[in-house]
């Protein structure tokens, strides 16, 4: 893990595979996760890598009793930890199935007191990238098979836990990596709609469905979208030159230019009340903030 500041990286936290850092709500401390060999956990880092604690165990004497947690998130209120993980077990036809689940546990309690969330599509890697919501409610991305055997990826909101989920994307669409902005009323996501390129699209959310997207980036290989502090920006990854290799973006928000009156005569000369006139708003330009380094693609920026 690097921290961006002025220009400069700074690598912070212990040696070993780290990845998905996120940022408590008072901004005093990061959950991310340790990746093992056969297994994850996570950790509550200071804002400067020290580790403060190991929050779960899943590393096992026997292999096939390991577990995998990826994706954290820390509930608005602080309170609560959210992540996907690789329980239960399917043993559904021949091989165990090891798609992740959503769980929900005290931040400042133990693994054991860890609750499933959602029941994921087997065999398709499961639900991912939880949001938890003020409301209590929670985004995540939830994984299924269509009957041509194609995996789809759509975002969904569940009230409470083991509820019935709805889906706010559709397959077509193939939505995932949403980020909410820091008011919780737009959703940021990424967008394939089956082609081998994605898109960047911002829609207006209302705490439980999602209005019309805006693509702002399209035809390219976007990835995990992150706002910034004051929700005027994102940040995301994109891939460049002959490598391939994903370097950070910036990308300010359009800004609805002013409107303007017009006022229209009666034939009596009064003045009618002013038409307001509001022409679209410019499309942003990207800035790219990063060069020759390899960034991954699968752990969002961290934006404070």
């Amino acid at each position: 893990m690097f921290r961006l500041n002025a220009g400069s990286f700074t690598e912070i936290g212990p040696a070993g595979d780290w990845s998905q850092p996120t940022l408590t709500p008072d901004h005093t401390g990061l959950i991310a996760v340790s990746r093992g060999v056969h297994f994850s956990d996570l950790y509550l880092l200071g804002l400067d890598g020290h580790v403060v604690k190991r929050i779960t165990k899943n590393d096992s004497r026997y292999v096939e009793s390991n577990h995998w947690a990826f994706y954290p998130r820390v509930s608005p209120d602080g309170a609560n930890l959210v992540f996907s993980y690789d329980s239960p077990k399917s043993t559904k036809g021949v091989e165990e199935g090891v798609d992740l689940s959503v769980w929900n546990m005290p931040l400042n309690g133990a693994q054991y007191q860890a609750r499933r969330w959602t029941d994921p599509y087997w065999y398709t890697g499961g639900d991912v990238s939880p949001i938890p919501l003020a409301s209590g409610g929670l985004l995540f991305v939830r994984h299924s098979i269509d009957p041509s055997t194609v995996v789809h990826s759509q975002i969904y909101y569940q009230a409470h836990a083991l509820a019935i989920a709805k889906p706010l994307t559709s397959e077509a669409d193939d939505c995932s990596q949403p980020a909410l902005s820091p008011d919780g009323t737009q959703l940021a996501m990424i967008c394939s709609r089956g082609k081998q390129t994605t898109a960047l699209e911002v829609a207006p959310f209302n705490g439980t469905a999602l209005g019309p997207a805006r693509v702002l980036q399209d035809g390219g290989l976007f990835a995990s979208p992150a706002w910034s502090p004051d929700g005027k920006a994102l940040a995301y990854f994109a891939p460049t030159g002959l490598t391939g290799h994903f370097q950070l973006w910036y990308l300010p928000l359009p800004v609805a230019a002013t409107p303007s009156a017009t006022t229209s005569p009666s034939p009596s000369t009064a003045a009618h009340a002013a038409a307001v006139v509001a022409p679209p708003p410019a499309a942003p330009m990207p800035v790219q903030v990063t060069e020759g380094v390899d960034l991954s693609a699968t752990s969002p920026p961290v934006w404070y």
